[in-house]
């Protein structure tokens, strides 16, 4: 079959721009035809999808034709969609209304080329990522005629991240799901607290959710985590390591990680490294200054082989005060790295079922994770029972999910 993806950028290579490759690459090696919908090509991922022979990387942004013509299209998808606005949804119409000019204004989505591609190349289905790439697709979706499916997929507990957000756009995004997600055929999300968020917030009938696991596991990943290791810390650990990895921003909550890490430092020789980079690193640093943890606190930025810190770390931690369904958490499983996570809306609780392969603990509460981790650190669980766990979530299984939705 055809199928189509569709995602802004993989240009970062991680989280879910790396599991959206990673879908299209599963489906592609079954034999059927993806075309990946990019409007930016940029980015070692992009080439590596573009080599594959049932591949074709389509750059939307370069595919838009005349300016005029694409801004004149766009002007009139919006005039539609603002005319079409239920009387019983006018006040959320306001706010929408807002959110859609200023997207239409300011982030240009190319809107006539989603357009052409999907009336000249009749997709089997076409699957989006992400807020703004979901909003795009239901926007356009009324004006396609033949019988292609719609499926969006939300990647994040968007309540809470609406919740925390600093960003009207996110704030926003709530009430744009609930006007336009009825349009959409189907609601993809990888666990279950994600669609119980999802159904709270737009309320359409439960037949249209599906959770698919991210495809995560796969045997390479146990060969990545034993190749070599020069970091100093790692290759020969004499002092135990914890370890953490994902962008640096609020949502990880690096901060109640460092504090706890601090607790912990107080009562026994040991280090942590935060995989990863963002606007917080200054922050972390000077905080680890503050609390006197410097010397045995790291940033290094992103790595090219996490799994083989991960199989040496001694506990790895996840401390997000949100999350959709965190790959980091299952990847460190794989490895047979312990882990300690808060129990976080959403997926935590599901990847370490309930607590039994790893200490849930509560969001912000750096006490209640400076135990939880030397608890762990003093009996770890074995290392069978986590990599057993991180099985549930193979790629196999996620692409043979994916392959039923996208079919019908």
């Amino acid at each position: 079959m055809r199928v189509a993806i569709y995602i802004r950028t993989i240009q970062s290579a991680q989280g879910t721009e790396r599991v959206s490759a990673n879908i299209a690459t599963g489906l592609a090696d079954r034999g059927h035809h993806v075309d990946f919908l990019v409007e930016d090509s940029a980015g070692w991922l992009v080439e590596q999808l573009d080599a594959h022979p049932n591949i074709q990387v389509i750059n939307l942004c370069a595919a838009r034709g005349p300016v005029l013509l694409a801004r004149g299209f766009q002007v009139w998808i919006l005039l539609k969609n603002i005319l079409s606005t239920p009387l019983a949804l006018i006040g959320i119409g306001d706010a929408c209304t807002a959110r859609l000019v200023r997207l239409m204004g300011h982030n240009n989505p190319p809107v006539l080329a989603l357009y052409r591609y999907l009336r000249d190349s009749r997709p089997v289905s076409v699957m989006s990522f992400l807020n703004q790439s979901n909003l795009v697709l239901l926007l356009v979706a009324p004006f396609i005629r033949q019988h292609t499916r719609f499926i969006v997929n939300v990647r994040n507990h968007i309540a809470t991240s609406a919740k925390y957000g600093k960003s009207r756009w996110m704030r926003n995004v709530p009430r744009l799901m609930k006007r336009f997600f009825p349009r959409a055929d189907l609601v993809v999300a990888p666990s279950q607290g994600v669609i119980e968020d999802v159904a709270a917030i737009t309320g359409i009938a439960p037949e249209t959710y599906r959770v698919v696991y991210n495809p995560v596991y796969r045997p390479e990943i146990t060969r990545l985590s034993r190749e070599s290791l020069s970091h100093p810390w790692l290759a020969t650990p004499e002092v135990p390591v914890i370890l953490a990895a994902g962008k640096l921003k609020p949502q990880k909550d690096f901060e109640t990680l460092l504090r706890a890490f601090a607790r912990v430092h107080a009562q026994r020789a040991v280090r942590l490294i935060i995989l990863g980079r963002g606007p917080l690193q200054r922050t972390l640093l000077e905080l680890a200054q503050q609390l006197g943890v410097q010397d045995d606190f790291q940033l290094p930025g992103h790595v090219k082989n996490p799994y083989a810190f991960f199989r040496r770390a001694a506990v790895f931690v996840l401390s997000s005060a949100w999350e959709g369904l965190p790959n980091v958490l299952i990847e460190a499983l794989a490895c047979g790295c312990p882990v300690v996570s808060t129990d976080c809306p959403s997926g935590p609780r599901e990847i370490l079922d309930a607590g039994r392969v790893g200490r849930l603990v509560a969001v912000a509460d750096p006490g209640a994770l400076a135990v939880a981790i030397s608890e762990t650190l003093d009996s770890p669980p074995p290392a069978e029972v986590m990599i057993e766990r991180a099985k549930a979530f193979s790629f196999d299984r996620a692409i043979a999910g994916y392959e039923a939705i996208l079919g019908g």
